[in-house]
């Protein structure tokens, strides 16, 4: 793999982002402005997206694709993590300048064949350190937040990365590997992410971690899992009512566990013994969720629906429910919020992220 690098460029931006605003959506007269409301139209169903304005934000390399996956934002840092996958670089993006530094140095490729798995494609936060995975050579780099700079040499893993999590609890990274059903663990110390453990695991599909709890979550393919982080096992598997399971999030504040269903459903569960708190329908295809802790907010892109679903959850019931959707693309499926309505959506196609605002 060629050495790492780190690059400071300036961000390609249309509209571009000031303050971290937005304007107000404008009206084309349509029923599907919140500015219109009931305007034309008699339908019982969902209520279509609403156009509330975008701004694209441009990554370098990007242009013609990129099959992004994982997108995660550090309070630390004040910034998006954003891999790139074929592109080469983990991208940092300020929400509210117009720059993106970028660490580059990873498995690349010329073009994009809607590749998901290659090169970067996750990365996490803990203690202003990023760690992040390269799916195409099956290594763990970790990069100082604050200089942007490269500590030390990849780390081998054992097998292809799925996702990478800080745990502070054990002042441990977690790295799943889905195709070897577990979870390798690795200790942190002077010399760098150091193999611990493995854990097994029914399946791997994401990792979400409530360091107020000492658990973890993954999801198998109709149930969800959740981890002892001290322990380093599994403690629960419950049946989250899935065909197919894929993407979480974690409200630490109420103890509930968010999962996304492929086919169109959003299910919330209770973090300490699996129940079932409500569910909410909104298109199809989900994967990745964003969630704003300080809102209780869900951000749900639907590919299906070109559309990303707002829901909210219940401070003290957890029950979800669906306050309306935003316009977005045909290829959205992953998305990431620092908070305050703001929402970036991942747009594979053109190998950008689309800047909206919550406007409900």
């Amino acid at each position: 793999m060629r050495p790492l690098v780190f690059l400071t460029v300036p961000v390609a931006v249309v509209a571009c982002i000031n303050s971290g605003s937005l304007p107000q959506p404008i009206s084309n007269g349509q029923a599907d402005d919140p500015d219109q409301p009931g305007s034309g139209g008699t339908s019982t169903g969902a209520a279509p997206p609403i156009d509330a304005g975008s701004k694209v934000v441009a990554l370098p390399g990007g242009a013609g694709g990129v099959g992004f996956d994982d997108l995660r934002f550090s309070g630390n840092l004040a910034s998006l993590l954003v891999p790139g996958g074929r592109t080469g670089n983990l991208d940092f993006i300020d929400p509210s300048l117009e720059l993106v530094s970028s660490v580059g140095g990873f498995s690349s490729a010329a073009t994009y064949t809607k590749d998901t798995s290659f090169g970067v494609t996750s990365a996490d936060e803990g203690n202003d350190v990023v760690y992040a995975t390269d799916r195409t050579t099956k290594t763990l780099s970790v990069i100082d937040g604050k200089t942007r700079k490269v500590v030390g040499s990849p780390v081998a893993l054992a097998d292809v990365p799925g996702y990478v999590r800080y745990v502070a609890a054990t002042n441990e990274v977690w790295v799943t590997e889905p195709a070897s059903k577990q979870i390798e663990v690795f200790s942190l110390g002077t010399s760098g992410p150091t193999h611990a453990q493995s854990i097994a695991v029914a399946g791997a599909e994401s990792l979400e971690i409530d360091a107020t709890r000492g658990m973890a979550f993954t999801n198998d393919t109709s149930s969800t899992l959740a981890l002892d982080v001290s322990k380093h096992a599994v403690s629960g598997t419950w049946p989250n009512g899935c065909k197919t399971s894929r993407g979480l999030a974690v409200d630490r504040a109420g103890g509930f566990v968010l999962t996304a269903c492929e086919e169109g459903l959003v299910v919330v569960l209770a973090e300490t013994s699996g129940a079932v708190l409500g569910k909410a329908a909104f298109g199809s295809g989900l994967d990745r969720l964003a969630y704003d802790s300080l809102r209780q907010r869900l951000y749900v892109p639907s590919p299906a629906a070109s559309a990303l679903g707002v829901v909210s959850i219940d401070s003290t019931t957890g029950a979800p429910a669906l306050l309306g959707s935003v316009e977005a693309t045909s290829d959205a499926h992953c998305a990431v919020t620092p908070g305050g309505g703001q929402v970036f959506v991942c747009v594979p196609s053109l190998g950008q992220l689309v800047y909206l605002y919550d406007p409900f």
